[in-house]
């Protein structure tokens, strides 16, 4: 899962490993070392009407009602976004996407990621 913040918005991108993991099991999650500290990032599917963002001690937690998780990853879609309200009166922009392979070599491992639609295109 590659995750990028700015302002009040997350993007989440996930591989082909992250979008199985998410069908056969409903929760995927990031960690990433920070001196004696972790950074967690996870996504889950649960039983709950509406979408929701907490961070936690440790890490942002997202829930996705579990019908709507199911209904992207049997529908073929790229992703899908949402807007939570924060309890301060702002809101958090989330993307939740596929991640595709990259069109110009950036000496990372795509191996997992999706083909990119625009491979064959001449951009």
């Amino acid at each position: 899962m590659k995750i990028r913040l700015r302002g009040n918005s997350i993007r989440y991108r996930l591989d082909k490993i992250d979008m199985e993991l998410l069908e056969t099991v409903g929760k995927i999650d990031s960690i990433t070392h920070i001196g004696a500290g972790t950074l967690h990032f996870v996504i889950r599917g649960k039983d709950i009407p509406a979408p929701i963002a907490k961070l936690e001690h440790d890490g942002v937690h997202l829930l996705i009602p579990i019908t709507q998780l199911q209904l992207w990853i049997s529908s073929g879609e790229v992703g899908f976004s949402l807007n939570i309200a924060n309890e301060d009166g702002s809101n958090l922009a989330i993307l939740v996407e596929k991640d595709f392979k990259c069109l110009t070599d950036r000496d990372e491992d795509d191996s997992q990621s999706f083909d990119n639609p625009m491979a064959s295109k001449n951009c």
